[in-house]
């Protein structure tokens, strides 16, 4: 039977269960990419895992390490006691800085705002006070609470010569060429994927939760495929440095 023969009713009632079908295949889809993101994260666990452990063993198994204290070729693992031993000083000091070396301190931050903390009354008897003897100050660093997305509609106006009748739509430094997130989004995507290592579903979570900014997982990927565009010939000019430079591999 041809599509010509069926009925009006027919005709929706085929397109509806095509439409069902659609939306199953959809949501089949979508657990399936959801299921790759969990079984890539998993991954980064291993690799983590494996990175650190690489490490722990390069500790125990180098060139300078004597005879007397590589360790065995057995599967046993290393104890909680391993670990401890390796905070031990056995020349009778404790950590910290060698004699001879300048301390290092952490430099003081100018403050942004200053609040006088008074007090009325002594908290043992009541009894008021007339006025400060002195100020304890302490500096305290602190992170603005979550800060929602700044929203901006650019009207972008466009133009048509007279002359040769060519369209241009006015530009503005702030507004992208393409999509619906700005610059710092898109640089906050990078540095979360190839900086923190984070899947693209975490770092759609994680704009979620500081900045209430909803965005999935395949809109994460795309601003990172943004940035490294925007990124590509610079890349390309290092690339070329590389090759041309008269020493490499140092």
């Amino acid at each position: 039977m041809s599509w010509d023969d069926l009925t009006k009713d027919e005709l929706l009632s085929r397109f509806l269960q095509m439409e069902e079908r659609i939306n199953e295949l959809e949501e089949k889809l979508n657990q399936k990419n959801e299921r790759i993101e969990e079984q890539n994260e998993r991954i980064e666990q291993q690799q983590e895992r494996i990175e650190e452990l690489e490490t722990r063993l390069r500790k125990y198994e180098n060139p300078h390490t004597p005879p007397s204290k590589r360790r065995s070729g057995t599967d046993e693992s290393p104890t909680s006691q391993d670990d401890e031993d390796d905070d031990v000083r056995t020349d009778g000091g404790t950590p910290g800085r060698k004699d001879g070396h300048d301390p290092e301190w952490r430099s003081t931050a100018d403050p942004d705002e200053e609040i006088e903390v008074t007090c009325d009354c002594c908290p043992e008897c009541g009894d008021h006070f007339d006025e400060s003897v002195g100020v304890s100050p302490r500096l305290v660093e602190e992170i603005p609470d979550p800060q929602p997305p700044e929203i901006t509609r650019y009207n972008r106006h466009y133009y048509q010569c007279d002359s040769c009748g060519t369209e241009t739509v006015a530009a503005h430094p702030d507004c992208p060429d393409e999509g619906q997130f700005g610059v710092n989004v898109i640089a906050q995507s990078a540095l979360s994927r190839y900086d923190h290592r984070l899947p693209y579903r975490k770092i759609a979570d994680r704009f979620e939760q500081l900045h209430g900014l909803k965005l999935s997982g395949a809109s994460a990927w795309h601003a990172t495929e943004r940035a490294a565009r925007a990124g590509r010939c610079e890349y390309e000019q290092i690339r070329q440095e590389i090759r041309d430079a008269d020493v490499v591999h140092i």
